[in-house]
This record gives C-alpha cells, structure tokens and sequence, in this order.
C-alpha cells in the first residue's frame, strides 16, 4: 500500500466520521420533531429530555468520533435569530440556555395544556408542570394569570364526578390560570422548532450516492 493510498484511506475514514457524527444528531433532532408534530405524549416527555440534554453537550467522544455542539449555535442557526433587533438577538441564547427538560414541553405547548389549576392535593406530575409554568413566568418566557372561569369549571367538573362516585384525588382547586407566550417565549418557541425543522430536513434528505462523494474527496 503506497503513502498516497493511505493517505487517502484516512481521509475517507475521517469524512465517514465525520458524516456519521452528522446524521447521529439530525436523526435525534427528527425524533423530536416528529414527537412534536404527532402530539404523541410519552415520546413529547422523552424528547423534551432528550433535547435539552443535547443542548448541554459541547463535545462527544466515542468510536473516535468526536461532536461540537453548543447551545449558542442553536440560536445562531435560525432564521428567526437573524432576523430579531439586536437586543432580543441577545436575549434567545440565554434564554434557550435557561430551559430545563420539562420546562421545553411547557413551553412548546402554552395554550394547549388544558385546564391549569394549582389543586389541593396535587400529584407529582402536576406539581411539576406548575413549577415549570413559574419559572417561565419568572424568566419572562410566558405570563400566567389567574381565571376565575377556568376555577369554577373546575369545580363544577369537581361536583359532577363526586355526584356519580368518580374518583377526584386532586381536591379542590386553589387557583387556576391561563398562560400566554411573552415576545421572547415565541421567539424562544420558533427558534427550537426551527432548529429542530433543520435537524428533520437534514436527517430525511435523500442520500449522496456514495461514488460522488469518494470522487469529490479523491480531488
């Protein structure tokens, strides 16, 4: 095997790396958007986690295969960051940094949640959601307001299941709200379904033949 052969063998080796590193990432980025998409619930909790914890990785080594992949480039990659007056183009990385797991599922579906009620004996899932939905509303993503409308239909759906002896584990409400994306919870909404539209577009992208690209790299 001559020097030139080798040398080429390693290039070839390196760019399969690095082709592979590519299409491991975009395919986990389709994953989510097609969870988004079918509204399936247990793969939305999964892909919420799974999500975040890629935005937390900057660097992947295995099978000598090694990713950069920081959460900034996320903001940076979308056509909304570009798009955005230079103090809201500030804001989306620290924003998308902030989010945690199951904070991204609550924002993705703000309006689409149901009845929001901080009930009295709250289960694990509930008390959940309604601490993310506070530290949203805290870091300026989405505001909550309280509804006297959503309370007492609560109440009276309270009374109807006891009135036909369905179980009602929750007590009673002790409020209930309604919540709204801020300017920057929309921009922080569009700039991960975007970035997760690119992932899915890449992932699903008919394939190079491979004799192009072995000719394109033996140039």
């Amino acid at each position: 095997m001559t020097h030139q052969t080798i040398r080429f063998s390693l290039m070839l080796w390196e760019r399969l790396l690095k082709s592979f590193n590519a299409a491991l990432l975009t395919a986990l980025l389709g994953v989510g958007l097609y969870a988004l998409v079918t509204n399936f619930a247990e793969a939305r909790g999964a892909v919420g986690k799974i999500f975040v914890k890629l935005t937390q990785i900057e660097s992947f080594e295995g099978f000598n295969v090694k990713a950069a992949f920081k959460v900034d480039q996320i903001a940076e990659s979308t056509p909304i960051y570009q798009a955005l007056p230079a103090e809201m183009k500030d804001m989306l990385p620290d924003d998308i940094r902030s989010l945690r797991a199951n904070w991204v599922e609550r924002l993705l579906y703000v309006g689409d949640q149901g009845k929001l009620c901080d009930f009295e004996f709250a289960d694990q899932k509930m008390i959940e959601d309604y601490n993310s939905d506070r530290h949203l509303s805290a870091d300026g993503l989405i505001t909550m307001k309280d509804s006297r409308e959503i309370k007492a239909q609560v109440l009276e759906d309270m009374r109807q299941a006891k009135a036909r002896n369905h179980d009602w584990r929750n007590g009673e409400p002790r409020s209930c709200y309604v919540t709204e994306l801020t300017e920057r919870g929309r921009n922080v909404k569009t700039a991960l379904v975007q970035f997760l539209r690119a992932g899915f577009a890449a992932a699903t992208a008919p394939a190079v033949r491979r004799d192009t690209k072995v000719a394109d790299m033996a140039r």
